[in-house]
């Protein structure tokens, strides 16, 4: 079991069991939403259609620890054709969402329900990771935020600019256990640690978990999108800071030299044929 020593030379058990990845379905995009592609002459006259045209990956994740149930942002819900907008619903159609993509079901195929969860983290708050909040409301998790998004999200809201967030799901926050953090790091238990990206939000975060097997695992939420992005350290349309991507890919490409250490793009397009979806997990 993986331990490590603190100041006074005890060891402290890095107790996360298992990590179980939630698959909701997929969505269309785009591929210049994630990687710059430039547009010739030619394509610009002719007003054209998205010429590379891809289905990309909505995943949330568990996180299994002894002193409780973390649970890495919430998918997209069954009611997406009836709360995103309708805009949102051109750029980002929904390809794929069955019975079995539902929250409720995916962690039901691990053995938990709403209720078990103690913590729930967000990477950000743009609509495909707020997805199902309301399922949470009356079991009233921990629901870790950084107050650098939560004040972007409302702004946007306050200036009717809302989409990519919806004011209902700010709503249904008031009603919830809410910790707006402010550092750039928080350890939320051994082994489970928070870290301040930016780049495409304000307050995109990156959780980094290490297994009792000595495994670290990185996963990205929208910092980012696609994995073709980490090699080319570069962005398309969704880039919001550029001064904070171009800085902090390379923290993330030297966390990543540390041994046994893994990363998990939520909208990688072959996310499932890299890692085991639920009720398999990741050790």
């Amino acid at each position: 079991m993986a331990k490590i020593l603190n100041h006074k030379n005890q060891k402290i058990d890095m107790s996360v069991n298992k990590i179980y990845l939630l698959d909701h379905g997929k969505i269309g995009a785009d591929l210049a939403w994630f990687l710059p592609t430039p547009m010739t002459v030619d394509e610009m006259k002719n007003n054209p259609k998205p010429r590379n045209w891809i289905e990309v990956s909505v995943m949330s994740a568990v996180i299994e620890h002894k002193d409780g149930i973390i649970l890495f942002d919430t998918g997209i819900s069954e009611k997406v054709k009836d709360s995103w907008p309708p805009i949102a619903l051109n750029v980002f159609p929904i390809t794929k969402f069955s019975e079995e993509n539902k929250i409720e079901n995916q962690l039901k195929s691990i053995g938990l329900k709403p209720e078990d969860v103690h913590f729930i983290v967000f990477s950000h708050l743009h609509l495909d990771h707020t997805g199902n909040l309301d399922l949470f409301k009356s079991a009233k998790p921990s629901v870790i935020v950084h107050e650098r998004e939560l004040k972007h999200a409302l702004l946007n809201v306050w200036l009717n600019k809302s989409v990519p967030y919806l004011l209902k799901d700010l709503e249904i926050l008031r009603e919830m256990n809410i910790v707006p953090i402010t550092n750039e790091y928080l350890e939320i238990l051994p082994g489970v640690e928070l870290y301040l990206f930016g780049g495409h939000t304000p307050g995109s975060m990156l959780l980094k978990v290490r297994t009792q097997n000595d495994n670290n695992y990185i996963l990205t939420g929208d910092f980012i999108h696609v994995p073709e992005e980490f090699d080319f350290e570069s962005k398309g349309w969704l880039l919001g800071n550029a001064e904070e991507y171009y800085t902090r890919i390379r923290l993330l490409k030297a966390i990543m030299k540390l041994p046994r250490t893994n990363i998990i793009v939520s909208h990688d397009p072959k996310l499932w044929e890299k890692y085991p979806r639920a009720p398999k997990e990741l050790k």
